[in-house]
């Protein structure tokens, strides 16, 4: 476009729409420098493209791919992008003559209108801050045909649905199942004869009997488990069980009755895992979840056996134990950075169960490893039950059986 031509009040005419919104009141309008489009003769605003024009059939496309795809919800925000050049720089030329400097642009005024719209025929919930869905309305050159079906035929409709987060405790009443997928040490998660072809290296896992249920009801991609630390393998998870949010993909269906899923899971579960205190939650809870582990406190159970006799002595060694200082376990160091780490122990109680064994109850600081505790963990960890008593010690049973979260009692 030249010079001439951007300085001409002919070249451009623009809608009823466009005129009420550059010139904000009536006596502006009234000398508008500006001409009106003649929608009998079929003319084209300048400015929108006749897009503010027909906004009511931008909203049927809306609520068509809202139904199409089947997607229960109460609140959603809308998104819009102008996405040719050739209009932004248009609708800046006509600003510029109109002497409009608001923040009133096109792609403003289309998601102004659609949020009254939504609200007003879907009765739905417009959310700019934590939104169950976001509508994209991308509108691009030629936005609408005035062919005589008047389908607006340059604007595309985009649905993001956000994640569903769900918060509650499960407990772990058998052992060999972990706490999350663990990929196949064969395959990598590719897949293979040694894990039958399914990538994972356990059959079960805390997560994945959670997901086989709730994924169908929230006809959910995929989960994702933010637990307040994780057990062994080989530990149960008894008590109140252990504090989790588990966060659910593109949930087309959010309207789930959580009674419902704590049943489901519980009753297919073959007696391997409990979940209880479902609650809906929201992203912000699951950092609060998994960060949580070290300003918490866990209580253990231990059984601790000697290579020789336990005496008396050993005992009382023992129930001084306050303050550990504990490098990262060989056993988890190829995942976990190479740090020493302060841990404090609260209270121990220790019962005798044989001449070489003791049951105890450890209340201490999440992050603190217990194994490693009573082994010493070839001094990594230190003082241990192992080098206090002289008698090397291993743990040959634990279990969590409490685990406490202040911000969630």
């Amino acid at each position: 476009m030249t010079q001439t031509d951007e300085n001409n009040n002919d070249t451009y005419k623009i809608c009823n729409e466009c005129l009420h919104r550059i010139y904000p009141n009536a006596q502006r309008r009234a000398n508008a420098i500006i001409p009106l489009i003649d929608e009998d003769k079929g003319e084209v605003c300048s400015l929108c493209n006749n897009i503010l024009l027909h906004k009511d059939l931008i909203f049927d496309l809306v609520e068509r791919k809202l139904n199409m795809l089947n997607i229960t919800f109460d609140t959603c925000q809308i998104a819009s992008v102008i996405a040719d050049k050739q209009m932004l720089k248009t609708e800046h030329q006509i600003h510029k003559l109109a002497l409009y400097y608001g923040k009133n642009n096109l792609r403003n005024q289309l998601k102004y209108e659609m949020c009254e719209m939504i609200e007003e025929k879907l009765h739905k919930t417009i959310d700019h801050k934590n939104p169950e869905i976001v509508i994209m309305i991308k509108a691009r050159s030629k936005p609408y045909d005035n062919a005589p079906h008047k389908e607006v035929s340059g604007v595309n409709i985009f649905i993001d649905v956000n994640p569903l987060f769900i918060e509650g405790r499960y407990n772990k009443l058998k052992r060999g199942i972990p706490q999350t997928k663990w990929p196949c040490s064969n395959c990598k998660g590719r897949g293979c004869e040694e894990c039958n072809f399914t990538g994972q290296q356990y059959p079960d896992t805390v997560e994945g009997l959670i997901s086989r249920q709730i994924l169908p009801l929230t006809q959910g991609s995929e989960t994702k488990f933010h637990g307040s630390g994780r057990e062994d393998i080989d530990v149960l998870m008894l008590g109140k069980g252990r504090p989790f949010v588990i966060e659910v993909k593109r949930p087309f269906n959010r309207q789930i009755d959580l009674d419902e899923l704590e049943h489901l899971v519980n009753e297919n579960s073959d007696g391997k895992i409990q979940i209880h205190n479902l609650h809906f939650t929201d992203k912000k809870r699951k950092g609060t979840i998994k960060n949580s582990s070290t300003e918490s406190y866990k209580v253990y159970e231990a059984i601790a056996e000697f290579e020789n006799g336990v005496v008396s002595e050993d005992i009382h060694k023992i129930l001084k134990l306050k303050h550990i200082h504990q490098r990262t376990p060989q056993r988890v160091e190829h995942r976990r950075a190479d740090l020493v780490r302060e841990r404090e122990i609260y209270d121990i109680q220790v019962e005798r169960m044989g001449s070489c064994k003791l049951k105890l109850i450890i209340k201490c600081q999440g992050g603190l490893y217990i194994k490693e505790l009573i082994s010493g963990d070839d001094g990594r960890t230190e003082p241990s039950i192992s080098s206090i008593t002289g008698n090397n010690a291993v743990c040959s049973q634990l279990d969590v059986i409490d685990v406490h979260i202040p911000e969630v009692e």
